[in-house]
């Protein structure tokens, strides 16, 4: 009787134990703070960034691969036999969604993860690397890598916008409108961004009552 229960409170500990580590999710101050340590990229957009990408941190590619932006195994990563996952995503081909299974980097940590994230902006988004001291600048380089946009959609801008509007009073402190103007009008003097972006943006501050001049 003694060892029957020994076995199933292992096997309790054992679930919950289990149980606990999938229903964790990192917050975003946690990821917002170790971002900051990395150079050649905006700690905050990287933060809205991987938001969107794994849904506040809850995505099963999160939790099982620390993979914080859905970046995928290319044949390079696959023949140096890294660690890689096969996941179904949505990607938009053609104005249609369409769920196409791909194999995505598998990392051991957040740090590791962090660093080749860092590597692929500095590489495959150096305009995002150059002008890291904007958010919105950041947000529209994503769209203008070395081999194309991070996401299919044209709606990206738009949708990392949102996640900037509702993580900054959490994160940049009590000066967090000013610093959404600030970012904006040095994305605007450089020419970063397109026309329609400088509409969201712009309907965005308004909307927080945010005077632009």
């Amino acid at each position: 009787m003694l060892r029957f229960s020994r076995v199933v409170g292992l096997a309790l500990l054992i679930f919950f134990g289990v149980t606990s580590c999938e229903l964790y999710a990192l917050t975003a101050e946690e990821f917002f703070k170790k971002a900051k340590n990395l150079d050649n990229i905006n700690a905050f957009a990287a933060t809205c960034h991987s938001a969107h990408e794994t849904g506040y941190w809850t995505s099963q590619l999160w939790k099982t691969a620390n993979n914080g932006a859905g970046i995928k195994a290319d044949k390079k990563w696959m023949k140096a036999k890294r660690p890689a996952v096969k996941r179904s995503s949505k990607e938009v081909v053609g104005g249609k969604t369409v769920s196409r299974e791909s194999y995505f980097r598998a990392y051991s940590s957040i740090d590791d993860f962090l660093a080749d994230y860092r590597f692929k902006i500095t590489n495959d988004y150096p305009l995002a690397a150059k002008h890291s001291d904007t958010m919105w600048g950041y947000f529209s380089s994503l769209q203008k890598g070395r081999n194309g946009s991070w996401a299919t959609t044209n709606r990206y801008f738009e949708y990392l916008s949102d996640k900037a509007v509702r993580l900054a009073p959490q994160l940049l402190g009590k000066d967090w409108r000013s610093h959404l103007l600030k970012d904006y009008k040095r994305a605007k003097s450089r020419k970063l961004l397109s026309v329609k972006e400088t509409t969201i943006v712009e309907k965005r501050l308004a909307a927080l009552g945010i005077k632009l001049r």
